[in-house]
């Protein structure tokens, strides 16, 4: 089987958002003084509804390389609603086994159940189980269900066991604070009302706990409220603390709090928060006396959302795509009330790119394109939409593009990451420099360094392997142990291993990196948390064939807030005939 051949270079995207009912709106552009000629483009999307603006959501989950069970979750969750949803957007995207997607996440869900009940990101064992995580997954089995898939009733039933043995007794993690265990408890509450198994009793036996509950356990036990009969004075003071969080800056509407470090076990962030609340109070908002106290706040809250996403063309985790995409689902439904007829030109500087006509929401989303040329490099210009007749407009402005290798550098952000390649020859390990010729047929030892300088939660560490090489997985039968063991480390003269007396290796404790992915594209190394330290990983590759190949950089990063992140260099390999 032939594997492509990519082009040279990471792809980078710049994007701005953002909504309008005037007749003109205008968007400063910079094109980047190091980019690449040949590679990338300007992309500027209209749609006459929110929804509209989620293909890149929906392209992140399609295209998410990693497999935990909360991702496998997640990736679930969004297929089916890519199903739904599907007709609000653009023609040319699709997700093939969007379809069945949702069923085999499902069947998978036994591999990643603890005895206890409990759900693991990754090893099914107690010691693994994630509270939070577990209530989760109560609460998408619901909406998978809702959606038409078949919930295995084993897996559920002895998840709804761990999870009322949660809310009776304290079976959670030593680490997890008093208020963590009152927010994950409030999700799980949630998920019980969902399934109209909670009594108003059991529901207000936790309401002296409010108080210490995060937004996002608030979020959940308001939505549980609204769904318990009788809830109703609950409902509205729980809407009340929420709403104390709030302020306005900027045109944006925020809701602050504080944390202590436990709480990124639960995949905490604001913007998963806020996009929890704007779901309550949609809800809530919709009756009698929600309505004059919920007001214009889910308006205000659906731009903070939208540009939220900043440079990207999704939000930065599954957690944050899952909640922010079902929130302005629920938000569309009942802010988009007035049906669009109007006219919509897109320019660059004084030159047009496009236009498009839109008379109802479900009409295609319009796109206008223009590849980077030659003389685009360091041009500051603007893109201009006018517009013309009745109905809100939403645009998103995306520029691709790619870095020249000249300006490659090391990028810390939170961590630092480097990777180093070497041979053994003549008995000794020799370190090999870019652009490193080596043999086909010979080994090549891969050793990263990580350090972090203070805790990280849930990194991946993704190393891409050149074409030339083919990674050497020790777990399978038809690789060599003798060649797998070249692993084992003794550092080359000149290694980064020397600069620092205290490296960590793979799986040495609990906290460290536990999880290993060998793939003929890239080496994956995962770690649910990390103190702060420096961490070294390694691994063995073959010269398969003969050429000269291009590595890109190694890339360190939490999954839940890819803007904590560290970069290596990009390497060139040349493989030849012995």
């Amino acid at each position: 089987q032939l594997n492509p051949v990519h082009k040279r270079g990471s792809l980078m995207v710049g994007a701005s958002y953002g909504t309008t009912t005037a007749n003109q709106v205008s968007e400063p552009l910079l094109y980047p003084a190091n980019m690449r000629p040949d590679v990338g483009e300007l992309s500027v999307q209209l749609t006459p509804t929110v929804i509209g603006n989620l293909d890149g959501t929906f392209r992140y989950a399609r295209d998410y390389p990693y497999a935990c069970w909360e991702q496998r979750l997640t990736r679930a969750l969004l297929a089916a609603a890519f199903t739904r949803l599907h007709g609000y957007l653009p023609p040319d995207i699709s997700w093939p086994d969007a379809t069945e997607l949702p069923q085999a996440a499902l069947e998978d869900a036994t591999s990643f159940q603890a005895p206890n009940g409990g759900m693991a990101f990754w090893s099914p064992t107690d010691d693994r189980v994630s509270p939070y995580l577990s209530a989760a997954t109560a609460l998408g089995f619901t909406r998978l269900k809702a959606a038409g898939f078949k919930v295995p009733a084993d897996v559920e039933q002895h998840l709804l066991g761990y999870l009322g043995r949660m809310l009776r007794e304290n079976a959670v993690p030593t680490f997890y604070t008093e208020g963590m265990v009152t927010s994950v408890r409030a999700v799980a509450l949630q998920a019980l009302a969902e399934r109209g198994q909670l009594k108003l009793e059991d529901l207000k036996r936790y309401e002296k706990f409010a108080p210490q509950m995060d937004l996002f356990g608030l979020a959940a036990y308001l939505q549980a409220s609204m769904m318990t009969p009788g809830g109703d004075a609950l409902s509205l003071s729980l809407t009340k603390q929420i709403l104390s969080h709030a302020n306005q800056s900027g045109g944006q509407f925020h809701f602050s709090e504080r944390w202590d470090d436990g709480y990124y076990q639960m995949l905490a962030t604001p913007l998963r928060s806020e996009c929890a609340i704007l779901s309550a109070l949609l809800k809530y908002g919709e009756t009698p006396s929600g309505a004059p106290l919920v007001a214009d706040v889910p308006f205000k809250l659906v731009r903070t959302i939208t540009q939220s996403r900043g440079t990207r063309d999704h939000w930065p985790n599954t957690q944050e795509n899952l909640y922010c995409t079902g929130a302005l689902d629920d938000y569309s439904a009942l802010y988009e009330k007035t049906s669009p007829s109007l006219t919509a030109t897109v320019s660059l500087g004084d030159k047009p790119l496009g236009s498009a006509r839109f008379s109802g929401f479900q009409d295609p989303v319009a796109r206008a394109v223009r590849p980077n040329g030659p003389g685009d490099a360091g041009t500051r210009t603007a893109v201009r939409i006018d517009r013309q007749g009745d109905g809100r407009i939403y645009y998103a402005t995306h520029l691709s593009f790619a870095p020249t290798d000249a300006t490659a550098k090391e990028v810390n952000v939170g961590m630092e990451v480097h990777r180093e390649y070497s041979v053994e020859r003549k008995g000794k390990w020799m370190m090999l420099a870019s652009p490193a010729e080596i043999l086909r047929g010979e080994l090549v030892r891969v050793d990263l360094y990580v350090s972090v300088p203070s805790a990280r939660h849930f990194v991946v560490v993704d190393d891409p392997v050149p074409g030339g090489l083919e990674p050497v997985n020790r777990q399978l039968a038809t690789a060599s142990t003798v060649d797998a063991d070249k692993a084992e480390y003794f550092a080359a003269g000149g290694s980064f291993w020397f600069r620092l007396h205290d490296w960590s290796e793979f799986a040495f404790e609990g906290y460290h990196f536990y999880h290993q992915e060998l793939r003929h594209e890239s080496a994956r190394f995962y770690a649910d948390y990390l103190r702060a330290g420096n961490y070294h990983l390694t691994y063995v590759a073959q010269a398969i064939a003969e050429g000269r190949f291009s590595a890109a950089p190694t890339r360190a990063a939490e999954m839940y807030d890819p803007d904590v992140y560290g970069l290596g260099m990009p390497t060139e390999l040349v493989v030849v005939h012995e």
